[in-house]
């Protein structure tokens, strides 16, 4: 299976319906295309919430998430949701889609950013240093003088009819002439020496999000590569957490997992975890089961629906070796507790 729709609309997947239904509403207003957002990001929230605010469609999903071998087939999604419809159950409006303009768009550019668990939890701020072509001021992205060019009409490509008596189909190939710009640069503009771009230092204040997942893309529109007679392109921040040498996260919970001896877990013993704001004291109580955990409320990351856990994880450990007296001594424990 290809997307994780719960990744998608960033909740846990023993998430309710409605908490399905309120991550959609939040998400919609950021990505949807009339707000700004990116499309395909809006088509993916769309996607995901056509699938997992349905009942019999989630339960299906599930299903094969649990267990990629199961229902390869078609399940009768066709070619997904309409994004509209879905956006209008939440937000009104019978919105008629706008025809909108192509035009060029410059290039895309990618960000990777490693950061740490520290960083998730602060909500620090990180400032990006990249470099973009921007339009040259001088000659604003032209080149120089720079007549149209005469074998493709500024169109920057060329067609041609390919094909025989019965079958003829148009072929369209960049125009040789002006290596498909549209126009041959006949004196150079002086700044740019005829490019019509700059290479210029940019920066960007990336805010982390406290429910920040690893391997999110975020993405600042038109903060990418500009072009001539079009919309700059997007920068796209993809972002990973670094492991932790204390702790793990899972969703908005902190793990902590300690070496405890067998026997601080039958009479109880007191720990000192290095928390992020300070040492917490956390207590673990006589005769605790082996495999109990053990939460400290509302220590985890923030999120939107309140914090997080700070799980404790105890790694259980046996003595290596018994003296003679240990072993008389556990013995006669032993006889006690019968």
């Amino acid at each position: 299976m290809s997307k994780d729709y719960y990744k998608s609309l960033n909740i846990n997947r023993n998430a309710t319906q409605d908490e399905v239904k309120k991550a959609f509403r939040k998400l919609s207003k950021t990505h949807h295309p009339d707000k700004g957002g990116d499309e395909n990001t809006f088509k993916e929230l769309s996607e995901a919430y056509d699938t997992l605010g349905n009942g019999p469609k989630r339960a299906d999903y599930d299903n094969r998430l649990n267990n990629p071998f199961h229902g390869s087939q078609n399940h009768g999604h066709g070619h997904g949701p309409n994004m509209d419809d879905v956006f209008n159950q939440f937000f009104g409006g019978g919105r008629q889609r706008q025809q909108r303009h192509q035009q060029k768009k410059g290039r895309g550019l990618n960000i990777p950013l490693t950061i740490s668990l520290e960083d998730v939890f602060f909500g620090e701020i990180k400032k990006l240093r990249y470099n973009r072509e921007m339009k040259c001021g001088t000659c604003q992205g032209s080149g120089g003088v720079a007549p149209t060019c005469h074998v493709c009409n500024g169109q920057g490509f060329v067609e041609q009819m390919v094909g025989n008596a019965f079958f003829r189909q148009v072929k369209r190939e960049n125009c040789n002439q002006c290596n498909g710009k549209g126009k041959i640069v006949v004196d150079p503009c002086k700044v740019c020496f005829g490019k019509g771009m700059l290479t210029t230092p940019n920066t960007v204040d990336f805010k982390i999000p406290s429910n920040l997942m690893t391997g999110q893309v975020y993405t600042f529109r038109r903060l990418g590569d500009d072009v001539e007679n079009g919309e700059a392109g997007d920068l796209n921040i993809q972002v990973v957490i670094a492991r932790h040498p204390k702790f793990k996260l899972v969703n908005m919970d902190i793990i902590y997992e300690v070496d405890i001896s067998v026997l601080d877990m039958i009479v109880g013993t007191e720990l000192e975890i290095p928390y992020f704001t300070g040492t917490l004291n956390a207590k673990i109580p006589e005769l605790s089961n082996l495999t109990q955990t053990f939460n400290l409320r509302g220590k985890g990351v923030n999120n939107d629906m309140g914090r997080g856990d700070l799980i404790i994880k105890p790694n259980v450990k046996m003595p290596k070796s018994l003296s003679e007296e240990d072993k008389k001594t556990l013995n006669k424990l032993k006889e006690t507790i019968k």
